[in-house]
């Protein structure tokens, strides 16, 4: 069985009018809006076509991942256009709930909403594309729920370093590995190679802490020659933990495209020659058994590396004020602060950053104040008073 993990819903209809819809969603609208910088090119598809192509590349089932927006609205829509395609081709599609953080009632509701509806997770999420933190209180509990619930979650990471390109999100992936440590049950998948994480598997204190992390090959061409990725990545991680997705409906293959199509990408995957189980959990088993549609492996102890296991660090990363009355000298920083907000002016008296949420050298004013909600207007009315206040 085929089944491609990450994939999206952007109709022709969504670039008709770019420029209104990129007032109301700025960040993904700048993502999509052809610009010279902007070097991926967004393709368009309707669900009719994506059944066709996917039968043209023998694809059994898609997981369709909710586009992350900034508003709320526009997630109610995003999620609503998941449902109708559900509704069209059950047998075809698996959805995912896309979530906005502005209320946890609301925001747990709508969750509610969409697993009755039939979908089996949620993500496509990006925190630093939708304005908020892991710590943001409302994330935490879209989390719980996951847990409860016994769903997969899957987030939006990009790889520190290399060049820019529109959409890679300034969040470290040290902060995913947080959230994977923080709550261990959470059935967490991490796109796009996890942005690198894969690699730091081979520390074993690193590859336990992360027995229940999945990692997607969305949009892989763009990033990654392919050979170089799949052999260097089965050298670290058990096969068991890879997901075969392609991100159609963009064109991942610009040399070998024009139009959304997924047998490009699968061509190079099978020019591997992969032995045939593991190709055959890559591009589909894993998947079908993390959605239930297989009995599941028990991963905790994964076959790569085959090295012992190092005992945790001594580190303290969370506080509960209750058992931990006073500050002592190995508590992190950031957990110090979060759990006495008091002591931030204490740090800052001396220097001491407890924020970690710093600019890379590597991203543009356009993708910061989209990420800020700032839409083509307000970015414009930005650079004048910026270019003002140099006295251009």
């Amino acid at each position: 069985m085929y089944i491609d993990s990450h994939i999206h819903f952007t109709p022709p209809s969504m670039a008709e009018d770019l420029e209104t819809f990129s007032e109301l969603e700025p960040y993904w609208g700048l993502l999509i809006t052809p610009d010279p910088v902007n070097h991926t090119v967004q393709g368009w598809a309707t669900p009719e076509q994506m059944i066709a192509d996917m039968d043209l590349a023998g694809i059994d089932k898609v997981v369709l991942q909710g586009v992350y927006r900034q508003t709320e609205e526009s997630t109610r829509r995003t999620n609503d256009d998941t449902l109708n395609i559900l509704h069209q081709y059950q047998d075809r599609v698996i959805g995912f709930a896309v979530l906005h953080f502005q209320d946890a009632d609301r925001t747990l509701d709508e969750l509610n909403r969409c697993l009755d509806g039939g979908m089996k997770g949620v993500g496509e999420l990006n925190p630093y594309g939708q304005g908020i933190t892991f710590d943001n209180p409302v994330f935490q509990k879209v989390i719980e729920a996951c847990i409860d619930y016994q769903i997969p979650l899957n987030l939006h990471v990009s790889e520190e370093i290399g060049h820019f390109y529109l959409g890679k999100s300034t969040t470290p992936i040290a902060e995913y590995y947080r959230v994977a440590c923080r709550y261990p049950e959470l059935k967490l998948i991490l796109s796009h190679w996890g942005g690198g994480l894969l690699f730091y598997e081979i520390l074993p204190e690193v590859r336990q802490n992360l027995k229940n992390v999945w990692y997607d090959t969305a949009g892989s061409p763009l990033l990654y020659p392919t050979p170089g990725i799949f052999h260097s990545a089965l050298q670290v991680i058990d096969h068991r933990k890879l997901l075969f997705g392609s991100d159609y409906p963009l064109i991942i293959c610009p040399s070998r495209q024009q139009q959304p199509d997924f047998r490009p990408f699968l061509g190079e995957i099978n020019s591997l020659e992969l032995p045939q189980p593991i190709y055959d959990d890559i591009m589909g088993g894993n998947a079908a058994r993390l959605f239930g549609l297989m009995e599941s492996d028990d991963l905790t102890e994964t076959g790569k590396p085959d090295l012992k296991l190092t005992a945790p660090n001594s580190i303290i990363t969370e506080i509960d004020k209750d058992n931990s009355p006073k500050v002592t000298p190995y508590m992190a920083v950031t957990a110090v602060c979060n759990a006495w907000p008091e002591t931030q002016a204490v740090f800052a008296k001396y220097g001491i950053s407890w924020q970690n949420s710093p600019v890379p050298f590597w991203e543009p004013i356009a993708q910061a104040a989209a990420a800020h909600g700032l839409g083509p207007t307000a970015r414009k009315r930005l650079l004048e008073e910026l270019n003002w206040s140099i006295g251009y």
